[in-house]
């Protein structure tokens, strides 16, 4: 099959999709994919659909998934990542007895006036919860058309494949991950999540902002802790030069090997969807 960036997706014909996986990603003002086979290399096509309403509205997404059949079809996997604002991280030793009533009562504390339902993640190589919110409405129509999928928060992933390579290592690090005007922020010290969280930004200079701040604010060392960064190369230039400027170990994050069979233009598309088989 030909890959992403050549593929008119409104004639993307898959023949036995029981082989494929579908991710998505739904954040505000966007809805990106990406599929490929586990059968087959260069298979990988991905993709950005412009939205217009909140990402907890449905009118639009419904309009999107239905307008391009090749959501609907019968994958072997089908995976939904929500950029949900509403969320919060739980540490298993705040949760571990009931784990899902304590999340529940946490995240009611943090945000008493939402009318959300309460999702929650568990990252078992992290020790962590992530709880968040998302409208009845849109939980029904993802489970009603997707068949009960895997619904988890976009930090999710980030979160298990970070965590997980960086049990190798014993140096503090932070990760900051690019795409569409976000900037996911990744802290790890001591092999312990510190802080998770995004960010929209308009210039490149606010997204250094808020690396800049995050990294102080955790209290990482400039001359001895080690910044990765990995997301749309129109971002990953300019920022790498302007950190190195402050950090001494800037490093742009290594594009797992694993991945490089999904096609040469892998290295492109959306991060967070396509390492979902390696987080397991």
């Amino acid at each position: 099959m030909e890959e992403a960036t050549g593929t008119d997706i409104n004639t993307l014909e898959i023949l036995h999709p029981e082989v494929w996986s579908l991710a998505i990603r739904i954040s505000s003002g966007n809805l990106s994919y990406a599929i490929h086979s586990r059968m087959e290399d260069n298979s990988l096509v991905y993709g950005n659909i412009t939205l217009t309403e909140n990402a907890s509205g449905i009118k639009e997404i419904e309009t999107a998934i239905y307008d391009n059949r090749f959501f609907l079809y019968e994958y072997e996997r089908r995976t939904i990542l929500l950029e949900s604002p509403h969320f919060l991280i739980v540490p298993d030793e705040f949760s571990a007895e009931n784990r899902q009533e304590e999340c529940e009562r946490y995240y009611r504390y943090l945000y008493p006036d939402d009318k959300y339902i309460i999702r929650t993640d568990h990252i078992d190589n992290s020790a962590v919860t992530m709880a968040y919110g998302i409208s009845q409405e849109l939980d029904s129509f993802l489970r009603r058309t997707f068949d009960n999928p895997p619904i988890m928060h976009s930090l999710t992933p980030i979160v298990q494949f970070f965590k997980k390579r960086d049990s190798f290592g014993s140096t503090n690090k932070m990760y900051a991950y690019l795409y569409n005007g976000t900037v996911e922020i990744l802290g790890i010290r001591s092999n312990k999540i510190v802080f998770a969280n995004f960010f929209k930004f308009t210039e490149i200079n606010d997204a250094f902002y808020y690396i800049m701040n995050v990294w102080h604010t955790i209290g990482f060392d400039c001359a001895n802790d080690e910044m990765h960064i990995l997301g749309e190369k129109q971002y990953r230039k300019t920022l790498l030069a302007e950190l190195r400027r402050y950090i001494r170990n800037v490093i742009q994050s290594i594009f797992p090997a694993q991945l490089l069979r999904l096609g040469k233009n892998a290295m492109n598309a959306p991060f967070d969807l396509i390492i979902l088989p390696l987080c397991e």
